[in-house]
């Protein structure tokens, strides 16, 4: 009997693989696992808010999935949340979470089912909307009245141009006290008009230089704003750059 359970463990493998490739031959696409995590871009603070996603393997919704987990934490710091999820039906799986500290935080859903492992990302931001954000910096900085973890802040846009579906670097250069300011997180928040917000994480390229890669779909003037995490400074700047 051994014998046998072990011949077919061997064998599985093989009939999967099989049916993969027949799928492929008959021109059938092999059903994959999707994962969307539904979570507003905006969140208030001190609320009780849903976080959830929707589960699919091709056109059907994953009722029975293995394992659904959300890892959440802020832009940073060390510590991740790791949750588990209700499954709701009809795909959805969901948590609920008060955010008592405002900033940028990740989203990640950990996703277990029909042998296949997904694990999409969403940023979100928990507070003050962004321009509100922007504002009330602009008018602390105005009355002269500046917070020691932004004193002393210079963030340059090196460029303010780019072509359209042309592959682009967003270079920022970042000072502290008159000195580049290194190992600092760094990223781009872009959009354009009313638009989806993108995030790209920056890389350090040299003392003070952080640069992210991108590409612009379509011409018109977008909103970047560059936001930098270093200890206990946490500041951004919004700029607006054109794309031709």
């Amino acid at each position: 009997m051994k014998k046998v359970y072990a011949f077919l463990a061997l064998l599985m493998p093989s009939l999967f693989l099989f049916a993969a490739c027949a799928q492929e031959k008959n021109g059938e696409k092999p059903a994959i696992l999707e994962v969307k995590i539904e979570a507003a871009d905006h969140i208030e603070l001190n609320k009780e808010t849903t976080i959830a996603c929707v589960v699919t393997y091709g056109e059907e919704k994953v009722d029975d999935a293995d394992e659904v987990k959300f890892e959440i934490w802020k832009h940073g710091s060390e510590k991740h949340d790791m949750l588990k999820a209700k499954n709701e039906g009809s795909g959805k799986y969901s948590v609920t979470k008060t955010f008592t500290e405002p900033g940028t935080y990740s989203v990640v859903a950990h996703v277990t089912a029909r042998n296949m492992h997904n694990m999409p990302k969403k940023d979100i931001i928990v507070g003050q909307e962004p321009e509100q954000q922007h504002e009330n910096a602009e008018n602390h900085h105005n009355d002269g009245h500046s917070g020691h973890s932004y004193a002393g802040l210079s963030i340059t846009l090196q460029s303010k141009e780019y072509v359209a579906s042309q592959s682009a670097s967003l270079t920022a250069q970042i000072a502290h006290d008159g000195k580049p300011l290194t190992n600092a997180t760094v990223r781009f928040e872009v959009w354009k008009n009313n638009g989806k917000h993108e995030f790209i994480d920056a890389s350090e390229t040299q003392a003070g230089q952080y640069e992210a890669a991108t590409t612009f779909q379509e011409k018109g003037t977008y909103s970047v704003k560059i936001h930098v995490e270093a200890k206990e400074l946490h500041e951004h700047q919004l700029e607006q750059i054109t794309v031709k």
